[in-house]
């Protein structure tokens, strides 16, 4: 097990075999600043070297999930060298990306707002869990801004399309009720009991096979991009090569002797 460490903006604990991950600026309303960042990929590095770590759970503290970029720490660099917003802009997409494409499950618990690069964060989840009253949005061109960290991208295939424009082009933020309509939020619980929901559902998925859930995210992943046609055949060859694995095996036989499966991730 990963021991208990706290980086300076990044919070990560274990309980069980979760990693909770908490974005930790809270008179910023966890707002992204490349230090922050920084302690982010480096607890994503920490999870990644431990096989005790089954599923991902990502929340803030205080307020907010998170707001977005921190705008001042931008405002303060227009006037030199461009090429450091760039490179703030790629590291962000480069650790939503990560996430997206983590081999483990990952549960967003979203309280508060999630704006901009926050809401970015957000769509990189595989599942989204929300607090009452919570407010969603991409809002990065209420002030003049687009989003670099996938927000154009990732929003469209995860709500609808005509919803999608308009939320990336008016800037609106709109209440969790809406989004759990369009189906990117799975539940809306009391602020209360959100962290014990997000990590309830990481234990569900954290029981499944480790190797089953890795190349499930992977299809899944690759499959949005593809021909239909395409998408089935990849879809088959990685089933083809999970059929040679302990965990089919073992899962099967567990059925058939009415048990649990004792899955060893391969």
């Amino acid at each position: 097990m990963i021991p208990d460490t706290t980086h300076r903006l990044v919070e990560l604990t274990v309980q069980d075999s979760i990693a909770v991950v908490t974005l930790n600026r809270p008179d910023s309303l966890n707002a992204l600043s490349d230090e922050l960042l920084g302690d982010l990929e480096t607890t994503l590095d920490r999870i990644d070297t431990h096989v005790s770590c089954r599923a991902i759970v990502i929340t803030g503290n205080g307020r907010a999930f998170c707001a977005g970029a921190d705008l001042r720490q931008l405002l303060g660099r227009l006037d030199g060298d461009a090429e450091k917003i760039l490179s703030f802009v790629r590291r962000a997409g480069k650790v939503f990306s990560r996430l997206e494409n983590s081999p483990l499950p990952v549960v967003a618990a979203v309280h508060g707002h999630a704006v901009a690069g926050g809401f970015e964060l957000a769509l990189a989840a595989d599942v989204v869990i929300a607090a009452e009253g919570a407010l969603l949005g991409d809002g990065h061109l209420r002030y003049g801004v687009l989003p670099g960290g996938g927000g154009t991208v990732r929003l469209e295939r995860k709500v609808p399309a005509n919803v999608a424009r308009r939320l990336l082009l008016t800037g609106d933020l709109e209440p969790a009720e809406r989004f759990r309509d369009w189906g990117l939020i799975d539940e809306i619980v009391p602020a209360e009991r959100l962290l014990d929901t997000a990590l309830a559902l990481a234990r569900r998925c954290a029981r499944r096979s480790s190797l089953g859930l890795a190349e499930c995210k992977r299809v899944a992943n690759a499959a949005r991009d593809l021909p239909t046609a395409e998408a089935l055949e990849f879809e088959f060859d990685t089933f083809a090569r999970y059929s040679r694995s302990h965990d089919l095996r073992e899962g099967l036989t567990a059925f058939h002797e009415r048990r649990a499966p004792r899955f060893a991730g391969r």
